[in-house]
C-alpha cells in the first residue's frame, strides 16, 4: 500500500484533514474510540506536525502512546522530525511539577518513559533537551524514582552518559541514600577525571563526618568504594590502615564489595600487606584477600610469592585468592608454589586447592595435565586427584603412567604413593559416562 493511499485511509478517518483540531484532540482523550483518532493523527502526514505532535502527547498522557511512538520512530526523517520537534517540549511538561520525595503520578511516570523512547528518533540539538529533561526528573529524587516506569533511571542515565555526570557529582554533597545511588552510577559510567572529581567530593565529605561523628559513616564508605578510583581507593586504605579499629574492617569490606581495583597496583600491594601481616584479625585478612582476587591476572605474581614463606594459614589463603583472580593461567604457579618439604593430609588438597580448581572448571585441565610432569611430588598430587574428581572418561589415559609412580606422599594415610591415588582416579574416571 502506497504511503499516499494510508494517507487519504487516515484523511477518510478523521473526516478529513481539516478536521483535526487542538480541541478536537483534547475531547478524543476522552472519547470511546478518541484513541484510535488521536493514533491516525498522528499517522497522518496531512495533519500538520504541531497538531500530530499534540495528538502523540494526548496518548502518552491516557497512557495509549506504544504503537503510534514506534511507528513514528520508523517513519522517515523528514516526516518525523518535525513532529518530534514540536512533541518533546509537550511531552516533557508532563514531567514537572513535583518535589523530591513526594510520589510521581502515572502521567509523570508514562512521560518520562516516552520521552525516553523518543530520544533515539530526535536530532541532536533535540536529544539534548530532551536528556536534560530526563537528568532533571530522574535526579530529583534519584533514589524514589530508580525504578519509575518501564525505564529505570539507571538505563537512563547510562544511556545518556557522560551529560549527566556534572548532575551526579553534585548529589554527591548531601548524606543519605541519592549520595549512594550517584556514587553506583558513577562508579559505572564516569571518565577517570569525572571518576576522581567525584571520590575527592566525597572523600571531603568523609573527612567533614569524621571530624564530627569521630568516625565516617558506613553509606559513605560505601560510596567513595562504588565511585572507586585511585583517589576514593587511596582513603579507604588509609582507613584501614591507620584509621579507628571500628573504621578499619568497614573500610576494607567496602574496598572489596564495591570498588573498581584492577589495574591498582598501590592498592593491590596495600591489601596483600593487610592480609599477610598475621597481628591482623581475620575480619581484616579476609576482605584484604577478597580485593586481591578482585585485581585480577595483576595479582597471581604476588599472591604466588607469598604462599613461600607464609605460615599453613596465609598460604592456603593466598593460593585461594590467586586461583580466583587468575583462573586457568594461575593453576600452574599455585601448584608449582606448595612447599614440598612439608606433610599433607588429601583433604588439606581438597578443601584448601581443589575446591578452588572446580569453578574454573575445564579450562584448569591442559594445566594440570602438563602438572603430571612436574619435578615437584605435590604438584603431581594435586592434579592427579583434581583430574579424578573434575575430568571425564576420556582424561584417565593422562593419568595411566603415573599408576606406576612409587613417590610416598607425605602425610597421607597408609602408605599411599602418587601411584595409588592416580589407580584410584583412573578408576573414578572410568566408571564415568
Amino acid at each position: 500500500m502506497s504511503r499516499l493511499f494510508s494517507a487519504v485511509l487516515v484523511a477518510v478517518a478523521l473526516g478529513g484533514c481539516g478536521d483535526v483540531t487542538p480541541e478536537k484532540i483534547e475531547n478524543w482523550k476522552g472519547s470511546e474510540k478518541g484513541p484510535g483518532k488521536l493514533r491516525d493523527a498522528v499517522k497522518s502526514t496531512a495533519v500538520a506536525p504541531a497538531l500530530r505532535a499534540q495528538a502523540l502527547a494526548a496518548l502518552v498522557e491516557i497512557g495509549m502512546v506504544g504503537e503510534s511512538l514506534n511507528q513514528l520512530k520508523s517513519a522517515p526523517e523528514s516526516d518525523r522530525t518535525p513532529v518530534v520537534r514540536e512533541a518533546a517540549p509537550r511531552i516533557a511538561s508532563m514531567t514537572h511539577g513535583s518535589t523530591p520525595g513526594a510520589r510521581t503520578t502515572r502521567t509523570q511516570r508514562q512521560a518520562k518513559d516516552a520521552l525516553f523512547e523518543l530520544r533515539s528518533a530526535a536530532p541532536d540539538e533535540v536529544k539534548a533537551k530532551i536528556d536534560d529533561d530526563l537528568i532533571a526528573y530522574t535526579t530529583l529524587d534519584l533514589s524514589g524514582r530508580m525504578d519509575d516506569g518501564e525505564n529505570s533511571s539507571t538505563k537512563i542515565l547510562t544511556t545518556i552518559g557522560p551529560r549527566a555526570v556534572p548532575k551526579l557529582i553534585e548529589l554527591l554533597d548531601e548524606p543519605g541514600p541519592n549520595q549512594i545511588q550517584a556514587a553506583a552510577l558513577l562508579g559505572q559510567m564516569a571518565d577517570p577525571s569525572s571518576r576522581a572529581r567525584a571520590a575527592d567530593a566525597l572523600v571531603a565529605a568523609a573527612k567533614k563526618a569524621a571530624t564530627h561523628q569521630r568516625e565516617v559513616p558506613d553509606d559513605l564508605l560505601r560510596a567513595v568504594a562504588n565511585v572507586g578510583g585511585p583517589h576514593g581507593n587511596v582513603f579507604l586504605i588509609d582507613q584501614a590502615e591507620h584509621g579507628a579499629d571500628a573504621i578499619k574492617e568497614k573500610a576494607l569490606l567496602a574496598l572489596a564489595q564495591g570498588a573498581s581495583v584492577s589495574g591498582d597496583s598501590a592498592t593491590l600491594a596495600a591489601v596483600l600487606r593487610i592480609g599477610a601481616d598475621k597481628k591482623n584479625p581475620g575480619e581484616l585478612r579476609e576482605p584484604a584477600f577478597q580485593i586481591a582476587e578482585k585485581c585480577g591476572a595483576d595479582a597471581v605474581a604476588p599472591l604466588v610469592k607469598l604462599m613461600a614463606g607464609a605460615d599453613d594459614q596465609t598460604r592456603w589463603r593466598a593460593a585461594k585468592a590467586a586461583l580466583v583472580a587468575g583462573g586457568a593461567k594461575a593453576v600452574a604457579p599455585v601448584l608449582e608454589a606448595l612447599p614440598q618439604g612439608k606433610s599433607y593430609k588429601k583433604e588439606d588438597f581438597d578443601d584448601y586447592v581443589i575446591r578452588d580448581l572446580k569453578p574454573i572448571g575445564e579450562a584448569a585441565l591442559p594445566s594440570l595435565k602438563t602438572e603430571l610432569k612436574s619435578s615437584s611430588w605435590v604438584a603431581r598430587a594435586v592434579a592427579v586427584r583434581a583430574i579424578g574428581q573434575m575430568g571425564k572418561s576420556d582424561d584417565a589415559a593422562a593419568l595411566e603412567p603415573l599408576t606406576r609412580d612409587g613417590t610416598p606422599l607425605k602425610g597421607f594415610a597408609g602408605n599411599a604413593t602418587l601411584g595409588s591415588e592416580a589407580k584410584a582416579a583412573v578408576a573414578t574416571l572410568k566408571g564415568k559416562k
